[in-house]
């Protein structure tokens, strides 16, 4: 909603588009790191490719639609990294 007030419907509607993709992708994480606890194996590349390839996507349907989304897509993916970074503490 800050976003929508702040810089328009396109930069919330971006915010929206990242953070559904970042909410992707901790899932998408969560199912392999279980699948590798179960099989007691490394991680795999591919799954590591997908999820970067699919933010990539994000980001490029997001410039699709205009600048602001593409900053709002930019900010709803770290998120999920920011998120990251702030709870192991």
């Amino acid at each position: 909603m800050v976003f929508w007030f702040l810089f328009g419907y396109r930069s919330a509607l971006g915010v929206l588009l990242g953070t559904t993709g970042a909410i992707i992708n901790v899932l998408s994480l969560w199912r392999d790191v279980e699948k590798c606890v179960a099989r007691k194996k490394k991680m795999s590349v591919i799954g590591y490719l997908s999820r970067y390839t699919f933010s990539g996507a994000i980001m490029a349907l997001a410039a699709i639609l205009s600048v602001q989304a593409v900053f709002g897509a930019f900010f709803g993916l770290l998120n999920e990294k920011l998120a990251a970074f702030l709870s192991w503490r």
